[in-house]
């Protein structure tokens, strides 16, 4: 049986796009805050369940991190986002790259599924690391307050435990990959 979307993520896309169309930047921001802050009480009462996708976005020895407009705003985090019902996870984390930061992939390594309960929510996390062709970056300005590239043994103050636990992976299975696996350098 197909899954289905529930009501809330189906009335958010379609909010999220006419916004996309009409707003401003900073008032699609503004609208992501605002969306967001009116969400987190229906997840705590209707507990739904989600399915998401983070990267550490990796160039040489350095990682991408981010803050978001919305949710954590003090935290830096990985980038990524939530798929859409029956969408497989690695296009589904190319396109979020695409649309919030305008990265080139050119190599996805699995680093794992994991359960996760952010805002709520009961979550299903697809874990990745992701190897970019160049440091460029073009951050949503709706979605990213700020997106910087830091060296992966010195993380900034401010990263989340996840964030660490999974750039420290990420390092793990870059030296480890063994070369036919396509997952190394």
């Amino acid at each position: 049986m197909p899954e289905r979307e529930p009501t809330s993520f189906r009335f958010v896309e379609a909010v999220e796009a006419r916004l996309r169309r009409h707003a401003t930047p900073a008032q699609l921001r503004a609208a992501y805050r605002a969306g967001y802050l009116a969400l987190r009480p229906w997840w705590f009462v209707t507990r739904p369940r989600t399915r998401g996708a983070k990267a550490v976005v990796r160039h040489g020895d350095e990682v991408l991190l981010v803050r978001h407009t919305y949710a954590r705003r003090g935290e830096w985090d990985l980038p990524g986002g939530f798929l859409h019902p029956e969408e497989d996870a690695r296009e589904a984390l190319r396109r979020e790259l695409d649309e919030e930061l305008g990265v080139e992939v050119v190599g996805i390594t699995d680093l794992g599924t994991m359960p996760a309960r952010f805002d709520h929510k009961r979550e299903v996390l697809f874990t990745f690391a992701v190897d970019v062709a160049s440091t460029a970056v073009r951050p949503s300005e709706a979605e990213i307050a700020e997106a910087r590239w830091f060296p992966t043994a010195h993380l900034p103050p401010g990263t989340g435990r996840l964030t660490r636990r999974l750039v420290a992976r990420a390092g793990w299975e870059y030296w480890t990959a063994r070369p036919d696996d396509g997952a190394g350098p």
